[in-house]
């Protein structure tokens, strides 16, 4: 395997139509020649790949937006023939938990995945994204909890990792009243330009 990924950030199953693909996402490292940041990804059975942006964060959404964007495209090719029956005793992570222990759990905060300050109408804020996690009470759902500052603690959520860090970006900007892909670094570009 390669080294970059090494470091594994999400590991998910990604449903792509009928069919399932399997994704790494490296924790994003920086780049100290351009203080830029590189994410590198797999989608299993492709070659290696890396996302990049200005930041950790950015860097991380990058991959995640090609991946679903590739998801899209396997799905749009997939015949219903192609469906993966081993997605579910493939991934360990798949198996529901009913104790209220393993509920509690899945709803802590846990190890952040990435930080970011981003400007908005009412003044910086700090925005924290939790690393995404199966919701033990719904098997075929993961959570991925988001921090603005101290004021507001909840999570996104979607059918698999991928998704689910995709929602809490999205329920974030519509949070704050900013574009919903404001990771994105021509984002922040467009606000301060009025666009």
């Amino acid at each position: 395997m390669n080294s970059e990924l090494d470091e594994i950030a999400i590991a998910s199953t990604v449903k792509a139509g009928h069919r399932a693909l399997r994704v790494q996402i490296s924790n994003p490292r920086q780049d100290h020649a351009t203080q830029s940041w590189r994410c590198t990804y797999r989608v299993l059975g492709e070659p290696v790949r890396r996302a990049h942006g200005p930041d950790r964060l950015a860097a991380i959404y990058a991959a995640l937006v090609e991946i679903a964007h590739a998801a899209v495209l396997a799905a749009s090719t997939s015949a219903p023939g192609d469906s993966d029956h081993s997605r579910a005793s493939a991934d360990p992570r798949r198996t529901a938990v009913g104790d209220s222990a393993s509920a509690a759990k899945a709803r802590e905060f846990g190890p952040p995945l990435a930080a970011k300050a981003v400007h908005t109408a009412e003044g910086p804020v700090v925005i924290t994204l939790g690393r995404p996690r199966q919701d033990p009470d719904r098997p075929h759902t993961f959570l991925c909890p988001f921090r603005i500052d101290d004021r507001t603690e909840a999570f996104g959520q979607g059918i698999d990792e991928v998704r689910a860090v995709i929602s809490a970006v999205r329920g974030v900007g519509s949070i704050l009243g900013i574009p919903l892909d404001w990771p994105m670094p021509d984002t922040a570009d467009r606000r301060r330009e009025g666009r």
